[in-house]
């Protein structure tokens, strides 16, 4: 299975970026954000003009299992729109699954996640993507 990844880290102005970076970011993912995109400038204090870096990439089991470990995301069962521009899909929507980070406190840390399942079969339908979601949360989340 491969998973269609972008994963966004926002963090207060006195923080490097450097440290919530995804492993591997120059081999395997593509930033497309950067402090532009930030969301948070309501937040009070440091937060008011914090950093912005958004990535997107598509990642083996492996590399997944690696990546959510290290920046410490775990699914969340709260049901998504779906990503839009999620790599391997084009400029189009994709189902996806919520990660979160669990507890950090000097960023906010989240991804889309678009499972991939290599499939022979033609089809994959709404009930197949229940089934792999029930999986990816089993696997991924914080039980």
């Amino acid at each position: 299975m491969l998973f269609s990844v972008i994963y966004s880290a926002d963090c207060p102005r006195s923080e490097s970026t450097v440290r919530f970076r995804p492993p591997q970011a120059r081999k395997l993912w593509d930033r497309t954000e950067g402090d532009d995109g930030y969301e948070y400038s309501y937040l009070e204090g440091d937060w008011e003009k914090g950093k912005h870096r958004k990535w997107c990439g598509m990642l083996t089991k492996e590399q997944f299992q690696r990546f959510v470990a290290s920046m410490g995301l775990v699914a969340d069962s709260t049901e998504t729109m779906g990503s839009i521009g999620a790599p391997g899909f084009g400029f189009g929507w994709s189902p996806a699954i919520s990660f979160r980070d669990d507890g950090q406190e000097r960023a906010i840390l989240s991804a889309y996640v678009t499972p991939v399942p290599e499939t022979r079969r033609e089809r994959f339908d709404e009930r197949d993507w229940w089934r792999v979601r029930r999986a990816v949360l089993s696997m991924f989340g914080n039980n």
